[in-house]
């Protein structure tokens, strides 16, 4: 066991019942509503003015979520290393309350309130990932290093069945277009995701204790926890193979969290998506990706982490190629199932990966430079993604932009292949 204390099934089940809770932020608020909502209805077609300059809807989207990636890089690691102190479970509560009161407050911003919008988005945003932190420091406290592959796609798996089941909540909330007149009444989307978030993460922080004794809250502890991160990366050359490994982790996560973030604008923008269009869609793909996430996940732990998500950016480099080659929604749903498929597992693979590499007794340390590294690319991709398709787009062929950036995002993931032949996975206990 990664901290030398049995762990109940009642207790496994409840950190698994977290992803179930936080799923419909990133299904709804993000990915299959919130994003083309925000570009269409919140930002509009007259886009934002900020400074001398006009920004568009996509755009906009672009800069709230690089903003708020780069508060989690900041903050992460040393939040982190607060966290191995005895105070995991304390500041996942934090983070989950912030992230469902913000999610809530979206349901209030009026049509056309760009940097309200962009303002609230960013604490919603900055309070979600920021959560993950402290969750996935759980992780090896549960399971031997054997098995958090497993544990960590049982996870996924039941995240997605969270989304699919969220989804199905909301769908009689949805609008009939993104641009008509009562759109605005999708707001009440915000609310049920947020209800959603802090009623299903109870059991999780309910049942789940920090076996370390909890530090007390002090300007000491805050220094500690700093001075432990400079030491961390002072000694980099000690960890080589986690530093290979989150560079590796970097790109794969920039080109991942771009294409999720911008899949619901992507939809509307090339493919005409109507608001039930994009919940239709990710109802049949939340199906596909929960068995994804397993079985990746068993893979992780007979085959090895690498090995899994060697797999799984094989699987991205086919989805960004069809996905650039779909001219309708019937010949975007190969693409979109085989990242159904690929996304869960991606991300339970390298929570396994990181587990397996981090010190024992500094998990949360280490998953907090987990997040460091995925977020830290989260910052350029959208920036990349946003910037491209404003430079590339052409009235004539409104897709243009927005293909021309995706096929960009996606050279992400054989480069990351290459750099992750070079990290060597520890050997499995038996």
């Amino acid at each position: 066991m990664g901290s030398g204390v049995e762990s109940t099934r009642r207790e496994r089940f409840a950190w698994c019942l977290f992803d179930f809770a936080n799923s419909a932020f990133p299904t709804i608020a993000i990915t299959a509503f919130g994003a083309p909502y925000f570009e269409a209805v919140l930002v509009g077609d007259r886009g934002l003015a900020l400074g001398g300059l006009r920004l568009s809807g996509t755009s906009a989207w672009a800069i709230a979520v690089a903003l708020s990636m780069a508060i989690v890089v900041v903050t992460s690691p040393v939040m982190g290393a607060i966290a191995d102190r005895g105070r995991k479970r304390s500041l996942l509560a934090l983070y989950v309350a912030v992230c469902a009161i913000a999610t809530a407050a979206l349901g209030f911003v009026p049509p056309g309130s760009g940097l309200l919008a962009i303002g609230i988005f960013v604490i919603a945003n900055v309070a979600f990932e920021g959560a993950y932190v402290f969750y996935n420091a759980f992780l090896t406290e549960l399971v031997p290093s054997d098995r958090v592959g497993r544990l960590s796609g049982y996870g996924w798996a039941l995240g997605y069945v969270g989304g699919l089941a969220a989804l199905f909540v909301v769908r009689p909330l949805l609008p009939s277009d993104y641009h008509a007149a009562e759109a605005a009444r999708g707001a009440q989307v915000f609310f049920v995701v947020a209800g959603w978030y802090a009623l299903f993460s109870l059991p999780t922080l309910i049942v789940l204790r920090d076996r370390a004794a909890p530090a007390p809250i002090t300007r000491a502890l805050a220094r500690d926890a700093i001075a432990q991160v400079r030491s961390t990366i002072a000694r980099a050359r000690a960890h080589r193979t986690i530093a290979i490994f989150l560079v590796a982790y970097l790109l794969y996560t920039d080109a991942l969290d771009t294409t999720i973030h911008f899949t619901g604008i992507y939809a509307r923008r090339v493919l005409g998506f109507t608001p039930d269009d994009n919940v239709r869609l990710f109802l049949v793909l939340n199906v596909i990706a929960a068995p994804g996430a397993v079985v990746l996940g068993v893979l992780a732990d007979r085959a090895g982490a690498k090995r899994a998500i060697q797999v799984a950016l094989v699987i991205w480099c086919a989805v960004i190629v069809l996905a650039v080659r779909a001219y309708d929604a019937a010949s975007f749903w190969p693409a979109a199932i085989l990242a159904a498929i690929a996304i869960g597992a991606t991300q339970s693979a390298s929570r396994a990966m990181m587990a397996r590499l981090a010190p024992p007794g500094r998990t949360g340390e280490f998953m907090g430079f987990l997040a460091l590294s995925g977020r830290a690319s989260a910052i350029v991709g959208p920036l990349i993604y946003g910037a491209a398709s404003s430079a590339f787009a052409d009235p004539a062929d409104p897709g243009r932009g927005d293909r021309i950036a995706l096929v960009i995002i996606g050279l992400l993931f054989p480069l990351a292949m290459l750099v992750l032949r070079r990290v060597e996975e520890p050997r499995r206990s038996e």
